[in-house]
């Protein structure tokens, strides 16, 4: 082994404390890389094998009651691969020991009894039911295990008004069904909301489809265009009563998990370098000043004829032994993160089977990075350090020059204790180096700012969705369109306070060359149950020939309050209109469009309508009105508002709280690296100065204020500069997972810019009183000993 390897090793061994801190910082980097590309690509390759594997389909679309002998049209359209027609239905439930109702959609299953061609189910357990039989069915796993269900247990169902009692023979999973949402909310909710598939012949018989079918579902060849085919589509089921068809992008499941898998995605290419930064001006400062303390070394060296390379490349695999320790733990930590995180996800999406091969290059490309970082930190000091002469080098360096200044005229006027002065004058004298090392602690408060503010604005969703827009109980979905008058039968159910009406409409609504497919919403004047709420929380309406659309609607088709938008009516009479853009309101789920209620019935000349009711009911009269309206007709399901806020604030609670525990604890290892070596090197740069203090009759904590005070007013100067980077952060962290299905306000709170601050400050301060437990142990004597 050459004296250089020794050396490289011993002083390895010597800087373990800082060279640790410094490779945490740099496993974070890795650790978060890993992870979040981990999850991403076992979330991507499992449902892109889930999608394979069980024939999901490109394409969707749906019809009031079109003849089965269409599919041979459907099949014959160019690019169209294989089609499949069913018979799809919304059923209200009645779940034994359950007091609330809940929601099934029912799909038929081919005659043949065998399973479908497109969007397979697998089946977990039991049968299929048989093709013959008028009373069993086939439901979702989760729905099953949300209910306790068992293979052979019953429960009743309204179809078409007659209440029907349904067996089960087997639970399975659906490509169709990953991220399975009931009508009208936001989140599943496997207890109220199931998937179920019955015999063609016992759905069909029971809403009149004999021959007949009101979904279809497509895949496409390689070379097809998906929007000639749907264009196609559109013009075959119009007569029929079509509503539109859609692709992949824009199916309720897809959309969710995609979007999921996508702002995993954004994580790994946001936040690594960040990390990765740190480590680098980390690596920097530490190199570079052990460097300047080794000067006398580092000439020695070059006069027993090391070259200028040796010496670069011993400070260059100082910081790569650095790199490989942190490499180590953030592989360790962000494999078994990636693991555990996509197997969480697995099970929240409801996928049959994970497929966790986080490929090499992952491993690879994370950890060049981190060498890469590391190695960009050291060679600027190297570099310096290897062009130095070796009698230059073993010559002290040259004394600063020490002048009195405006500053410190300034200083004195202030009347600051010794200590002090030298706190101020060390920070002024070498500027660059407080600069750097504040820049560095403001990441740390920037990367807690940019995570937290998520909590504040899923508060600030919240709020707005459930306590401002959408302040009904309960909103009861109708089996089909209808006439104001059915307000006045929900008006009679037990308990029911308040009612208003809702009429969703299928359009395309196009600017330019843009469009986007949506329902326009219409309400009567006056509504409070449901409502639009602008950016400043005040009530917006649609008023006269205006739509109002959201803030979303607005940016994808590149719209403002007074332009005009060409809106095509998917449901009756397929008409045409242009319309003025009245306002624009904000809304954080979907996209929406709104419009008064008499200008949708004088556009499509008809009398006005509604598709839901939005109730308030009296809580102590649950159980009558619970069991009213599993029994009326003409209700096909019940979303409960009070249930699903909680079910959403539940469910944010516990992953903003393993997400903020997360970032906590990363902001407390850059703080720890960063505050942890500042101060050792202090010591050791100015162990002489601390020691002159000692002997001149300063206490020892009077010395230690000198070390202690200066890190803590960098902290402190660091703050502003954090809140400001962990603003535009935050900004473009929720402009990265903003998208068709929600969007996200950004939030920051004076609460959120305080709780970093102090985090960091705290953490701060208990590094760096661990390093002034040295000064106490300092050897004046050897100290004073030592050559500047």
């Amino acid at each position: 082994m050459h004296a250089l390897d020794k050396k490289l090793l011993r002083d390895f061994r010597r800087l373990w404390g800082q060279s640790l801190a410094i490779a945490l910082v740099l496993a974070c980097g890795v650790m978060i890389l890993l992870t979040a590309f981990g999850m991403y690509r076992a979330l991507d390759d499992t449902l892109e094998a889930f999608y394979e594997r069980n024939e999901f389909a490109d394409v969707w679309a749906t019809a009031e009651k079109a003849p089965r002998p269409l599919l041979s049209e459907i099949v014959a359209i160019e690019g169209v691969q294989s089609a499949e027609v069913r018979v799809q239905e919304y059923l209200m439930l009645d779940i034994p020991g359950r007091v609330k109702s809940a929601t099934g959609l029912a799909l038929s299953l081919p005659e043949n009894g065998e399973m479908p061609v497109l969007n397979v189910p697998i089946l977990r357990s039991g049968r299929l039911p048989d093709p013959q039989a008028t009373d069993e069915v086939l439901v979702t796993e989760p729905f099953a295990q949300a209910n306790g269900f068992a293979l052979g247990d019953r429960f009743d169902a309204l179809m078409s008004g007659q209440k029907r009692t349904l067996t089960i023979t087997g639970t399975a999973l659906s490509p169709e069904f990953v991220y399975a949402i009931g009508p009208g909310t936001l989140m599943p909710d496997d207890a109220s909301f199931g998937v179920m598939w019955m015999p063609e012949h016992m759905l069909a018989a029971a809403f009149d489809m004999s021959g007949a079918f009101n979904t279809v579902t497509l895949s496409l060849s390689r070379d097809a265009s998906e929007d000639r085919v749907i264009d196609a589509l559109d013009d075959l089921l119009s007569p029929y009563g079509g509503t539109g068809a859609y692709g992949r992008v824009d199916q309720a499941s897809h959309a969710f998990v995609s979007t999921e898998i996508k702002q995993l995605k954004n994580m790994a290419t946001i936040l690594p370098p960040v990390f990765f930064g740190i480590s680098a001006f980390l690596v920097n400062m530490v190199i570079g000043r052990i460097i300047a303390l080794e000067r006398a070394e580092i000439g020695l060296l070059k006069a027993l004829g090391y070259t200028d390379l040796h010496i670069a490349a011993h400070y260059v695999l100082m910081a790569g032994l650095t790199a490989i320790l942190g490499i180590a733990i953030g592989w360790i930590t962000g494999g078994m993160s990636a693991r555990w995180m996509a197997g969480e996800y697995a099970q929240y999406f409801k996928f049959p089977y994970l497929i966790f091969n986080v490929s090499y290059d992952a491993y690879a490309i994370s950890g060049f990075l981190a060498l890469l970082t590391a190695a960009l930190g050291a060679l600027r000091s190297a570099m310096g350090a290897a062009r130095l002469p070796p009698a230059v080098a073993m010559s002290p360096p040259a004394p600063p020059r020490y002048k009195r200044s405006l500053f410190d005229r300034m200083l004195a006027a202030a009347r600051l204790s010794q200590p002090s002065m030298m706190i101020w004058r060390s920070i002024f004298r070498w500027p660059l180096r407080a600069a750097m090392s504040a820049l560095g602690l403001s990441l740390a408060v920037a990367i807690m700012i940019a995570v937290g503010f998520f909590s504040y604005s899923m508060n600030e969703i919240s709020d707005v969705a459930f306590n401002q827009s959408n302040r009904e109980d309960t909103v009861l979905l109708f089996t089909k369109d209808r006439a104001l008058s059915a307000l006045e039968d929900v008006r009679k159910l037990p308990g029911v306070m308040e009612v208003e009406g809702e009429l969703y409409t299928p359009a395309k609504l196009r600017h330019g060359h843009l469009e986007k497919q949506l329902s326009i919403v219409t309400r009567g004047p006056g509504a409070t149950l449901a409502r639009s709420i602008d950016e400043t929380g005040h009530v917006v309406e649609a008023e006269g020939t205006g739509l109002l659309i959201t803030t979303r609607v607005a940016e994808v088709l590149n719209l403002s309050p007074g332009d005009t938008v060409e809106v095509e009516f998917m449901t009756g009479r397929r008409e045409t209109h242009i319309l003025r853009v009245a306002a624009i309101t904000e809304q954080f789920f979907g996209l929406g469009a709104y419009m008064t209620r008499d200008e949708m019935a004088g556009l499509t000349r008809s009398q006005p309508q509604i598709s839901v009711a939005n109730i308030t009911h009296d809580p102590s009269q649950d159980m009558a009105f619970n069991m009213a309206i599993k029994d009326t007709p003409m209700i096909s399901g019940a979303v409960r508002v009070t249930d699903m806020k909680a079910s959403f604030a539940a469910t944010l609670d516990e992953n903003i709280s393993i997400m903020n525990g997360l970032f906590i604890i990363v902001a407390v290892l850059i703080t720890v690296g960063l505050t942890y070596n500042s101060a050792r090197i202090q010591l050791s740069e100015r162990a002489r100065e601390l020691a002159s203090l000692r002997i001149l009759g300063f206490s020892n904590w009077e010395v230690s204020y000198v070390l202690v005070g200066e890190i803590m007013l960098i902290a402190a100067l660091a703050q502003p500069l954090g809140w400001l980077i962990g603003f535009g952060l935050g900004h473009l962290m929720a402009a990265s997972f903003t998208s068709d299905l929600y969007n996200i306000p950004m939030v920051l709170p004076p609460a959120a810019y305080a709780l970093a601050s102090l985090v960091v400050l705290a953490t701060a301060f208990t590094s760096v009183m661990v390093v002034r437990q040295r000064v106490d142990r300092l050897d004046l004597v050897s100290v004073m000993k030592t050559r500047e």
